[in-house]
């Protein structure tokens, strides 16, 4: 009787540190993928001519259609996720049908990563509640899942060869 007390204590105790240890994962992941206070949106390279090529970024999975999809282009580690001052690109689109389409243009072909989110309230910044967990959805490409850490650039990495190219990504509340 008692060694059955005993080991479901264990369990318990094992439940609520794995608990724990996943919310601080959790908190610090945010924390460190955030994106900064105020996003400065759409830089040169996120517009194309139209008929220009262009790598378009299409986001699936958004809960509503309120507010607009921040997505940010990187080409190169230096500054990814968080940095928008080190990224190529940024669109702020509105969301239509549960879709939102960012558009780069102009760029060579090389490896990129993105980053995107909801703002759901429209304000230009990824909002987090007081423990520091997203009140907004957020995405990276190759639909990378953090779980302890941002994604490295390499881990969300993608080739652009050039020309139209299309890229899906799945939003994540």
């Amino acid at each position: 009787m008692r060694r059955n007390i005993a080991r479901r204590s264990k369990r318990r105790r094992y439940l609520h540190m794995a608990i724990i240890a996943n919310i601080l994962a959790s908190i610090l992941m945010l924390l460190a993928t955030a994106a900064p206070a105020s996003v400065p949106i759409a830089t040169p390279a996120a517009h194309a001519a139209p008929g220009a090529a262009a790598l378009h970024v299409r986001v699936i999975n958004l809960r509503n259609s309120s507010g607009q999809v921040i997505c940010t282009l990187f080409n190169s580690p230096n500054g990814f996720p968080s940095d928008s001052t080190k990224a190529v690109g940024q669109s702020a689109v509105p969301i239509k049908q549960g879709v939102a389409v960012c558009v780069f243009g102009g760029l060579a072909p090389g490896k990129y990563a993105l980053v995107t989110f909801h703002d759901e309230n429209g304000n230009g910044e990824f909002d987090r509640n007081w423990l520091g967990l997203p009140k907004e959805g957020y995405a990276f490409s190759n639909n990378v899942r953090p779980v302890f850490s941002p994604p490295s650039f390499k881990a969300a990495a993608f080739d652009y060869a050039g020309g139209d190219q299309w890229l899906t990504v799945v939003m994540r509340y």
